[in-house]
């Protein structure tokens, strides 16, 4: 599923499911997930500075964005999705380059999050049978959840290098969880990553 030179420049961990005591989802949406992308690619944009209104990526995010393109490049992508915002546009501009993809862009809005990662599943839903890349924010594990996976905590505030890699049509048994680029001093207190970091201790 994942290409060899994902695997050898990623920890692999796959994620207990039970661990996030997922509820079994509705026979209902197996036929939505069936006519759905064959395969999803979700992570966080990389390292940006803190200020302005729309901040650029740091020197280590725009080094991420490399890692994320040398990651990605023979996984077999044919569509990448970001929001407005230049630090998920930035993210993406590497491994768009490397494919000739121009980006789709799907607006979020602070006051209508549920709305945004709605029209996130769906952009992915219209490229069936392929690989999405999905660049979003902390919360772009609720796309996963839109897309009918399981729902994860949001992404801590200091970890840009989860990768997570979901196929729709398997539901809660068809995510995997990884990291890429440089690793992050995470705090004990993450609970998301900390399967994760006893794995790679």
């Amino acid at each position: 599923m994942v290409g060899i030179k994902l695997i050898l420049r990623t920890v692999l961990c796959c994620i207990g499911i039970g661990v996030f005591g997922c509820a079994a989802r509705p026979d209902a949406l197996r036929s939505e997930k069936l006519a759905s992308a064959r395969q999803v690619f979700l992570v966080r944009h990389a390292e940006r500075f803190s200020d302005g209104a729309d901040p650029t990526l740091t020197r280590e995010g725009e080094a991420r964005a490399q890692a994320l393109a040398a990651t990605l490049r023979d996984t077999g992508i044919t569509a990448i999705i970001t929001t407005q915002w230049r630090r998920t546009r930035d993210s993406a501009t590497p491994l768009a380059a490397i494919l000739k993809l121009t980006p789709e862009v799907v607006p979020i809005q602070d006051s209508r999050p549920l709305e945004h990662f709605n029209d996130v599943a769906a952009a992915v839903r219209r490229h069936r049978d392929e690989t999405v890349l999905v660049i979003g924010h902390v919360t772009v594990t609720n796309v996963m959840a839109a897309l009918g996976g399981p729902r994860l905590p949001t992404i801590c505030e200091n970890v840009f290098s989860d990768l997570f890699v979901f196929a729709p049509a398997e539901g809660d048994q068809g995510l995997q969880h990884l990291h890429y680029g440089a690793v992050e001093d995470i705090s004990p207190s993450c609970r998301l990553t900390a399967p994760l970091r006893e794995n790679r201790d």
